[in-house]
């Protein structure tokens, strides 16, 4: 729909029959645009209201080279730029003024979705190899009759206590060995998720720091 098929002047009025017009020619078409992005139907409707009040706000800046059209689809493209930006993630969106916005931001879509998709695989991957390393590491501890090791480990992961409470705690007379457990129970439970990550890909930091 060119611009000529809206009353620019009456759209900077905020006329309430004007605006109708153009909310029922886009909504549907902002709602497929952005859907494809978001992958999310609650948040896309969000969007929709934010980038018609948006255009409604901006009305009076409308610039007489682009049509309502381009001028809608450039306010969704930045508000879901930001939001992008916000969850640190990266995708290509089409430009406002391409002929094909409506429907190119597809592979864009899927690009982010799978970029998702890795971080949580990922996350579950790291989360599993963790949870494994702990259930041994504390199983030799048990084994070896370390148990005042075992819980001073515990409380220094567990509570958000001082070294001198956990010492008075477990009945220690020299706090400074607490730190001692802490730092070696780090480096047991480092090493250990090392040796589970053999293609270095699951825990990258632990090998820049080995």
């Amino acid at each position: 729909m060119a611009r000529d098929d809206f009353d620019i002047e009456r759209l900077k009025a905020l006329d309430d029959g004007e605006w109708t017009r153009v909310v029922e020619a886009y909504n549907t078409r902002l709602y497929c645009y952005i859907r494809r992005q978001l992958g999310d139907d609650d948040l896309t409707e969000e969007f929709v209201q934010e980038t018609f009040h948006g255009a409604i706000r901006g009305i009076s800046r409308f610039d007489a080279r682009f049509n309502v059209e381009q001028y809608l689809v450039g306010i969704a493209r930045n508000k879901l730029i930001d939001h992008f930006r916000k969850k640190k993630l990266e995708v290509q969106l089409p430009d406002a003024d391409d002929g094909d916005a409506w429907t190119s931001g597809i592979d864009a879509g899927a690009a982010r979705a799978s970029q998702i998709e890795s971080t949580k695989e990922l996350a579950a991957r790291q989360r599993a190899v963790l949870v494994e390393a702990l259930q041994e590491m504390v199983a030799d501890l048990k084994a070896a009759g370390e148990w005042k090791r075992l819980k001073t480990i515990e409380l220094c992961f567990l509570k958000p206590w001082r070294h001198r409470e956990i010492a008075d705690r477990i009945g220690i007379t020299d706090e400074k060995s607490i730190a001692g457990v802490k730092f070696r129970a780090i480096k047991d439970l480092q090493d250990r998720l090392r040796k589970k990550d053999p293609g270095r890909d699951l825990f990258v930091g632990l090998w820049r720091d080995a």
